[in-house]
């Protein structure tokens, strides 16, 4: 059972692996049946850690790195071993690499996982981008670090917005709609919805990534919960998916100076 969507616009480029969990193929109970890969959502420990063990053994993934997730516009530069204990990670939304074989990722159930590669250095970078971070503009503040660390430009890049929630089931309040209207635009409005995908385009594009360099995925999660998590369909209680990206040990990679 094929238990991940794989990102065709980033892995045809020869340079990384990307993709997104599905929810199918693991061991984790109701309500997070079943490929649950999130520790922090109330699922069994060992349901989870069976969960990664058939992920990782499907994927071939190894040294994947993930921070604690707090809905901020926090960025962090992976440049070194992963720390063993969970506990150590740190707290942020974003993660970017320009070292070679490593594997970023980050968990959702309805936000927005947005995928960065800078084919030219070669670069990665994954972003968690729910509401309060999109508005943070965390996507851009990712592209921005890498700009700084590893002299990416946003030209070079190709990014993709993974499944998450989309304008045809994201409804928020009146007061939030405004805000994200006034500060990206009326394309990020669909009546009482909100598109946090147009958010994050809209201001990717303001920083100078051609529109032709992002992709974006058909599937609404709220819609699709027979693929996917989502923690407003489901009323808050679920599992999360694994997007992720490896930046391929064949590429040639950016100097660290180490």
């Amino acid at each position: 059972m094929k238990m991940y969507h794989p990102i065709q616009e980033l892995e045809a480029t020869g340079i990384v692996t990307a993709g997104v969990s599905l929810r199918c193929g693991g061991v984790s109970p109701t309500p997070y049946a079943s490929l649950n890969l999130a520790e922090h959502v109330g699922d069994d420990p060992n349901a989870v850690a069976a969960n990664k063990a058939l992920f990782f053994q499907q994927t071939g993934l190894a040294d994947l790195y993930y921070c604690h997730q707090i809905h901020s516009a926090e960025v962090i530069d992976v440049h070194e071993e992963v720390p063993a204990i969970p506990e150590l990670r740190p707290e942020a939304d974003a993660l970017v690499s320009a070292r070679c074989g490593v594997t970023l990722g980050i968990f959702t159930a309805d936000c927005v996982p947005v995928f960065i590669l800078d084919v030219a250095t070669p670069a990665i970078g994954i972003v968690h981008a729910g509401w309060r971070g999109t508005f943070a503009g965390i996507a851009v503040n990712a592209l921005t670090q890498m700009e700084t660390l590893f002299g990416t430009l946003a030209a070079n890049c190709q990014i993709h917005l993974g499944p998450s929630i989309q304008k045809c089931c994201y409804t928020v309040s009146t007061e939030l709609l405004a805000q994200f209207t006034e500060r990206f635009g009326s394309t990020v409005r669909n009546g009482t919805n909100l598109s946090l995908q147009a958010a994050n385009i809209n201001q990717l594009i303001e920083i100078g990534l051609p529109l032709a360099s992002i992709s974006v995925s058909p599937f609404c999660t709220a819609c699709r919960t027979d693929l996917f998590y989502s923690h407003r369909a489901e009323n808050g209680q679920t599992g999360r998916m694994l997007s992720f990206i490896n930046l391929s040990v064949k590429t040639p990679c950016f100097s660290l100076g180490m």
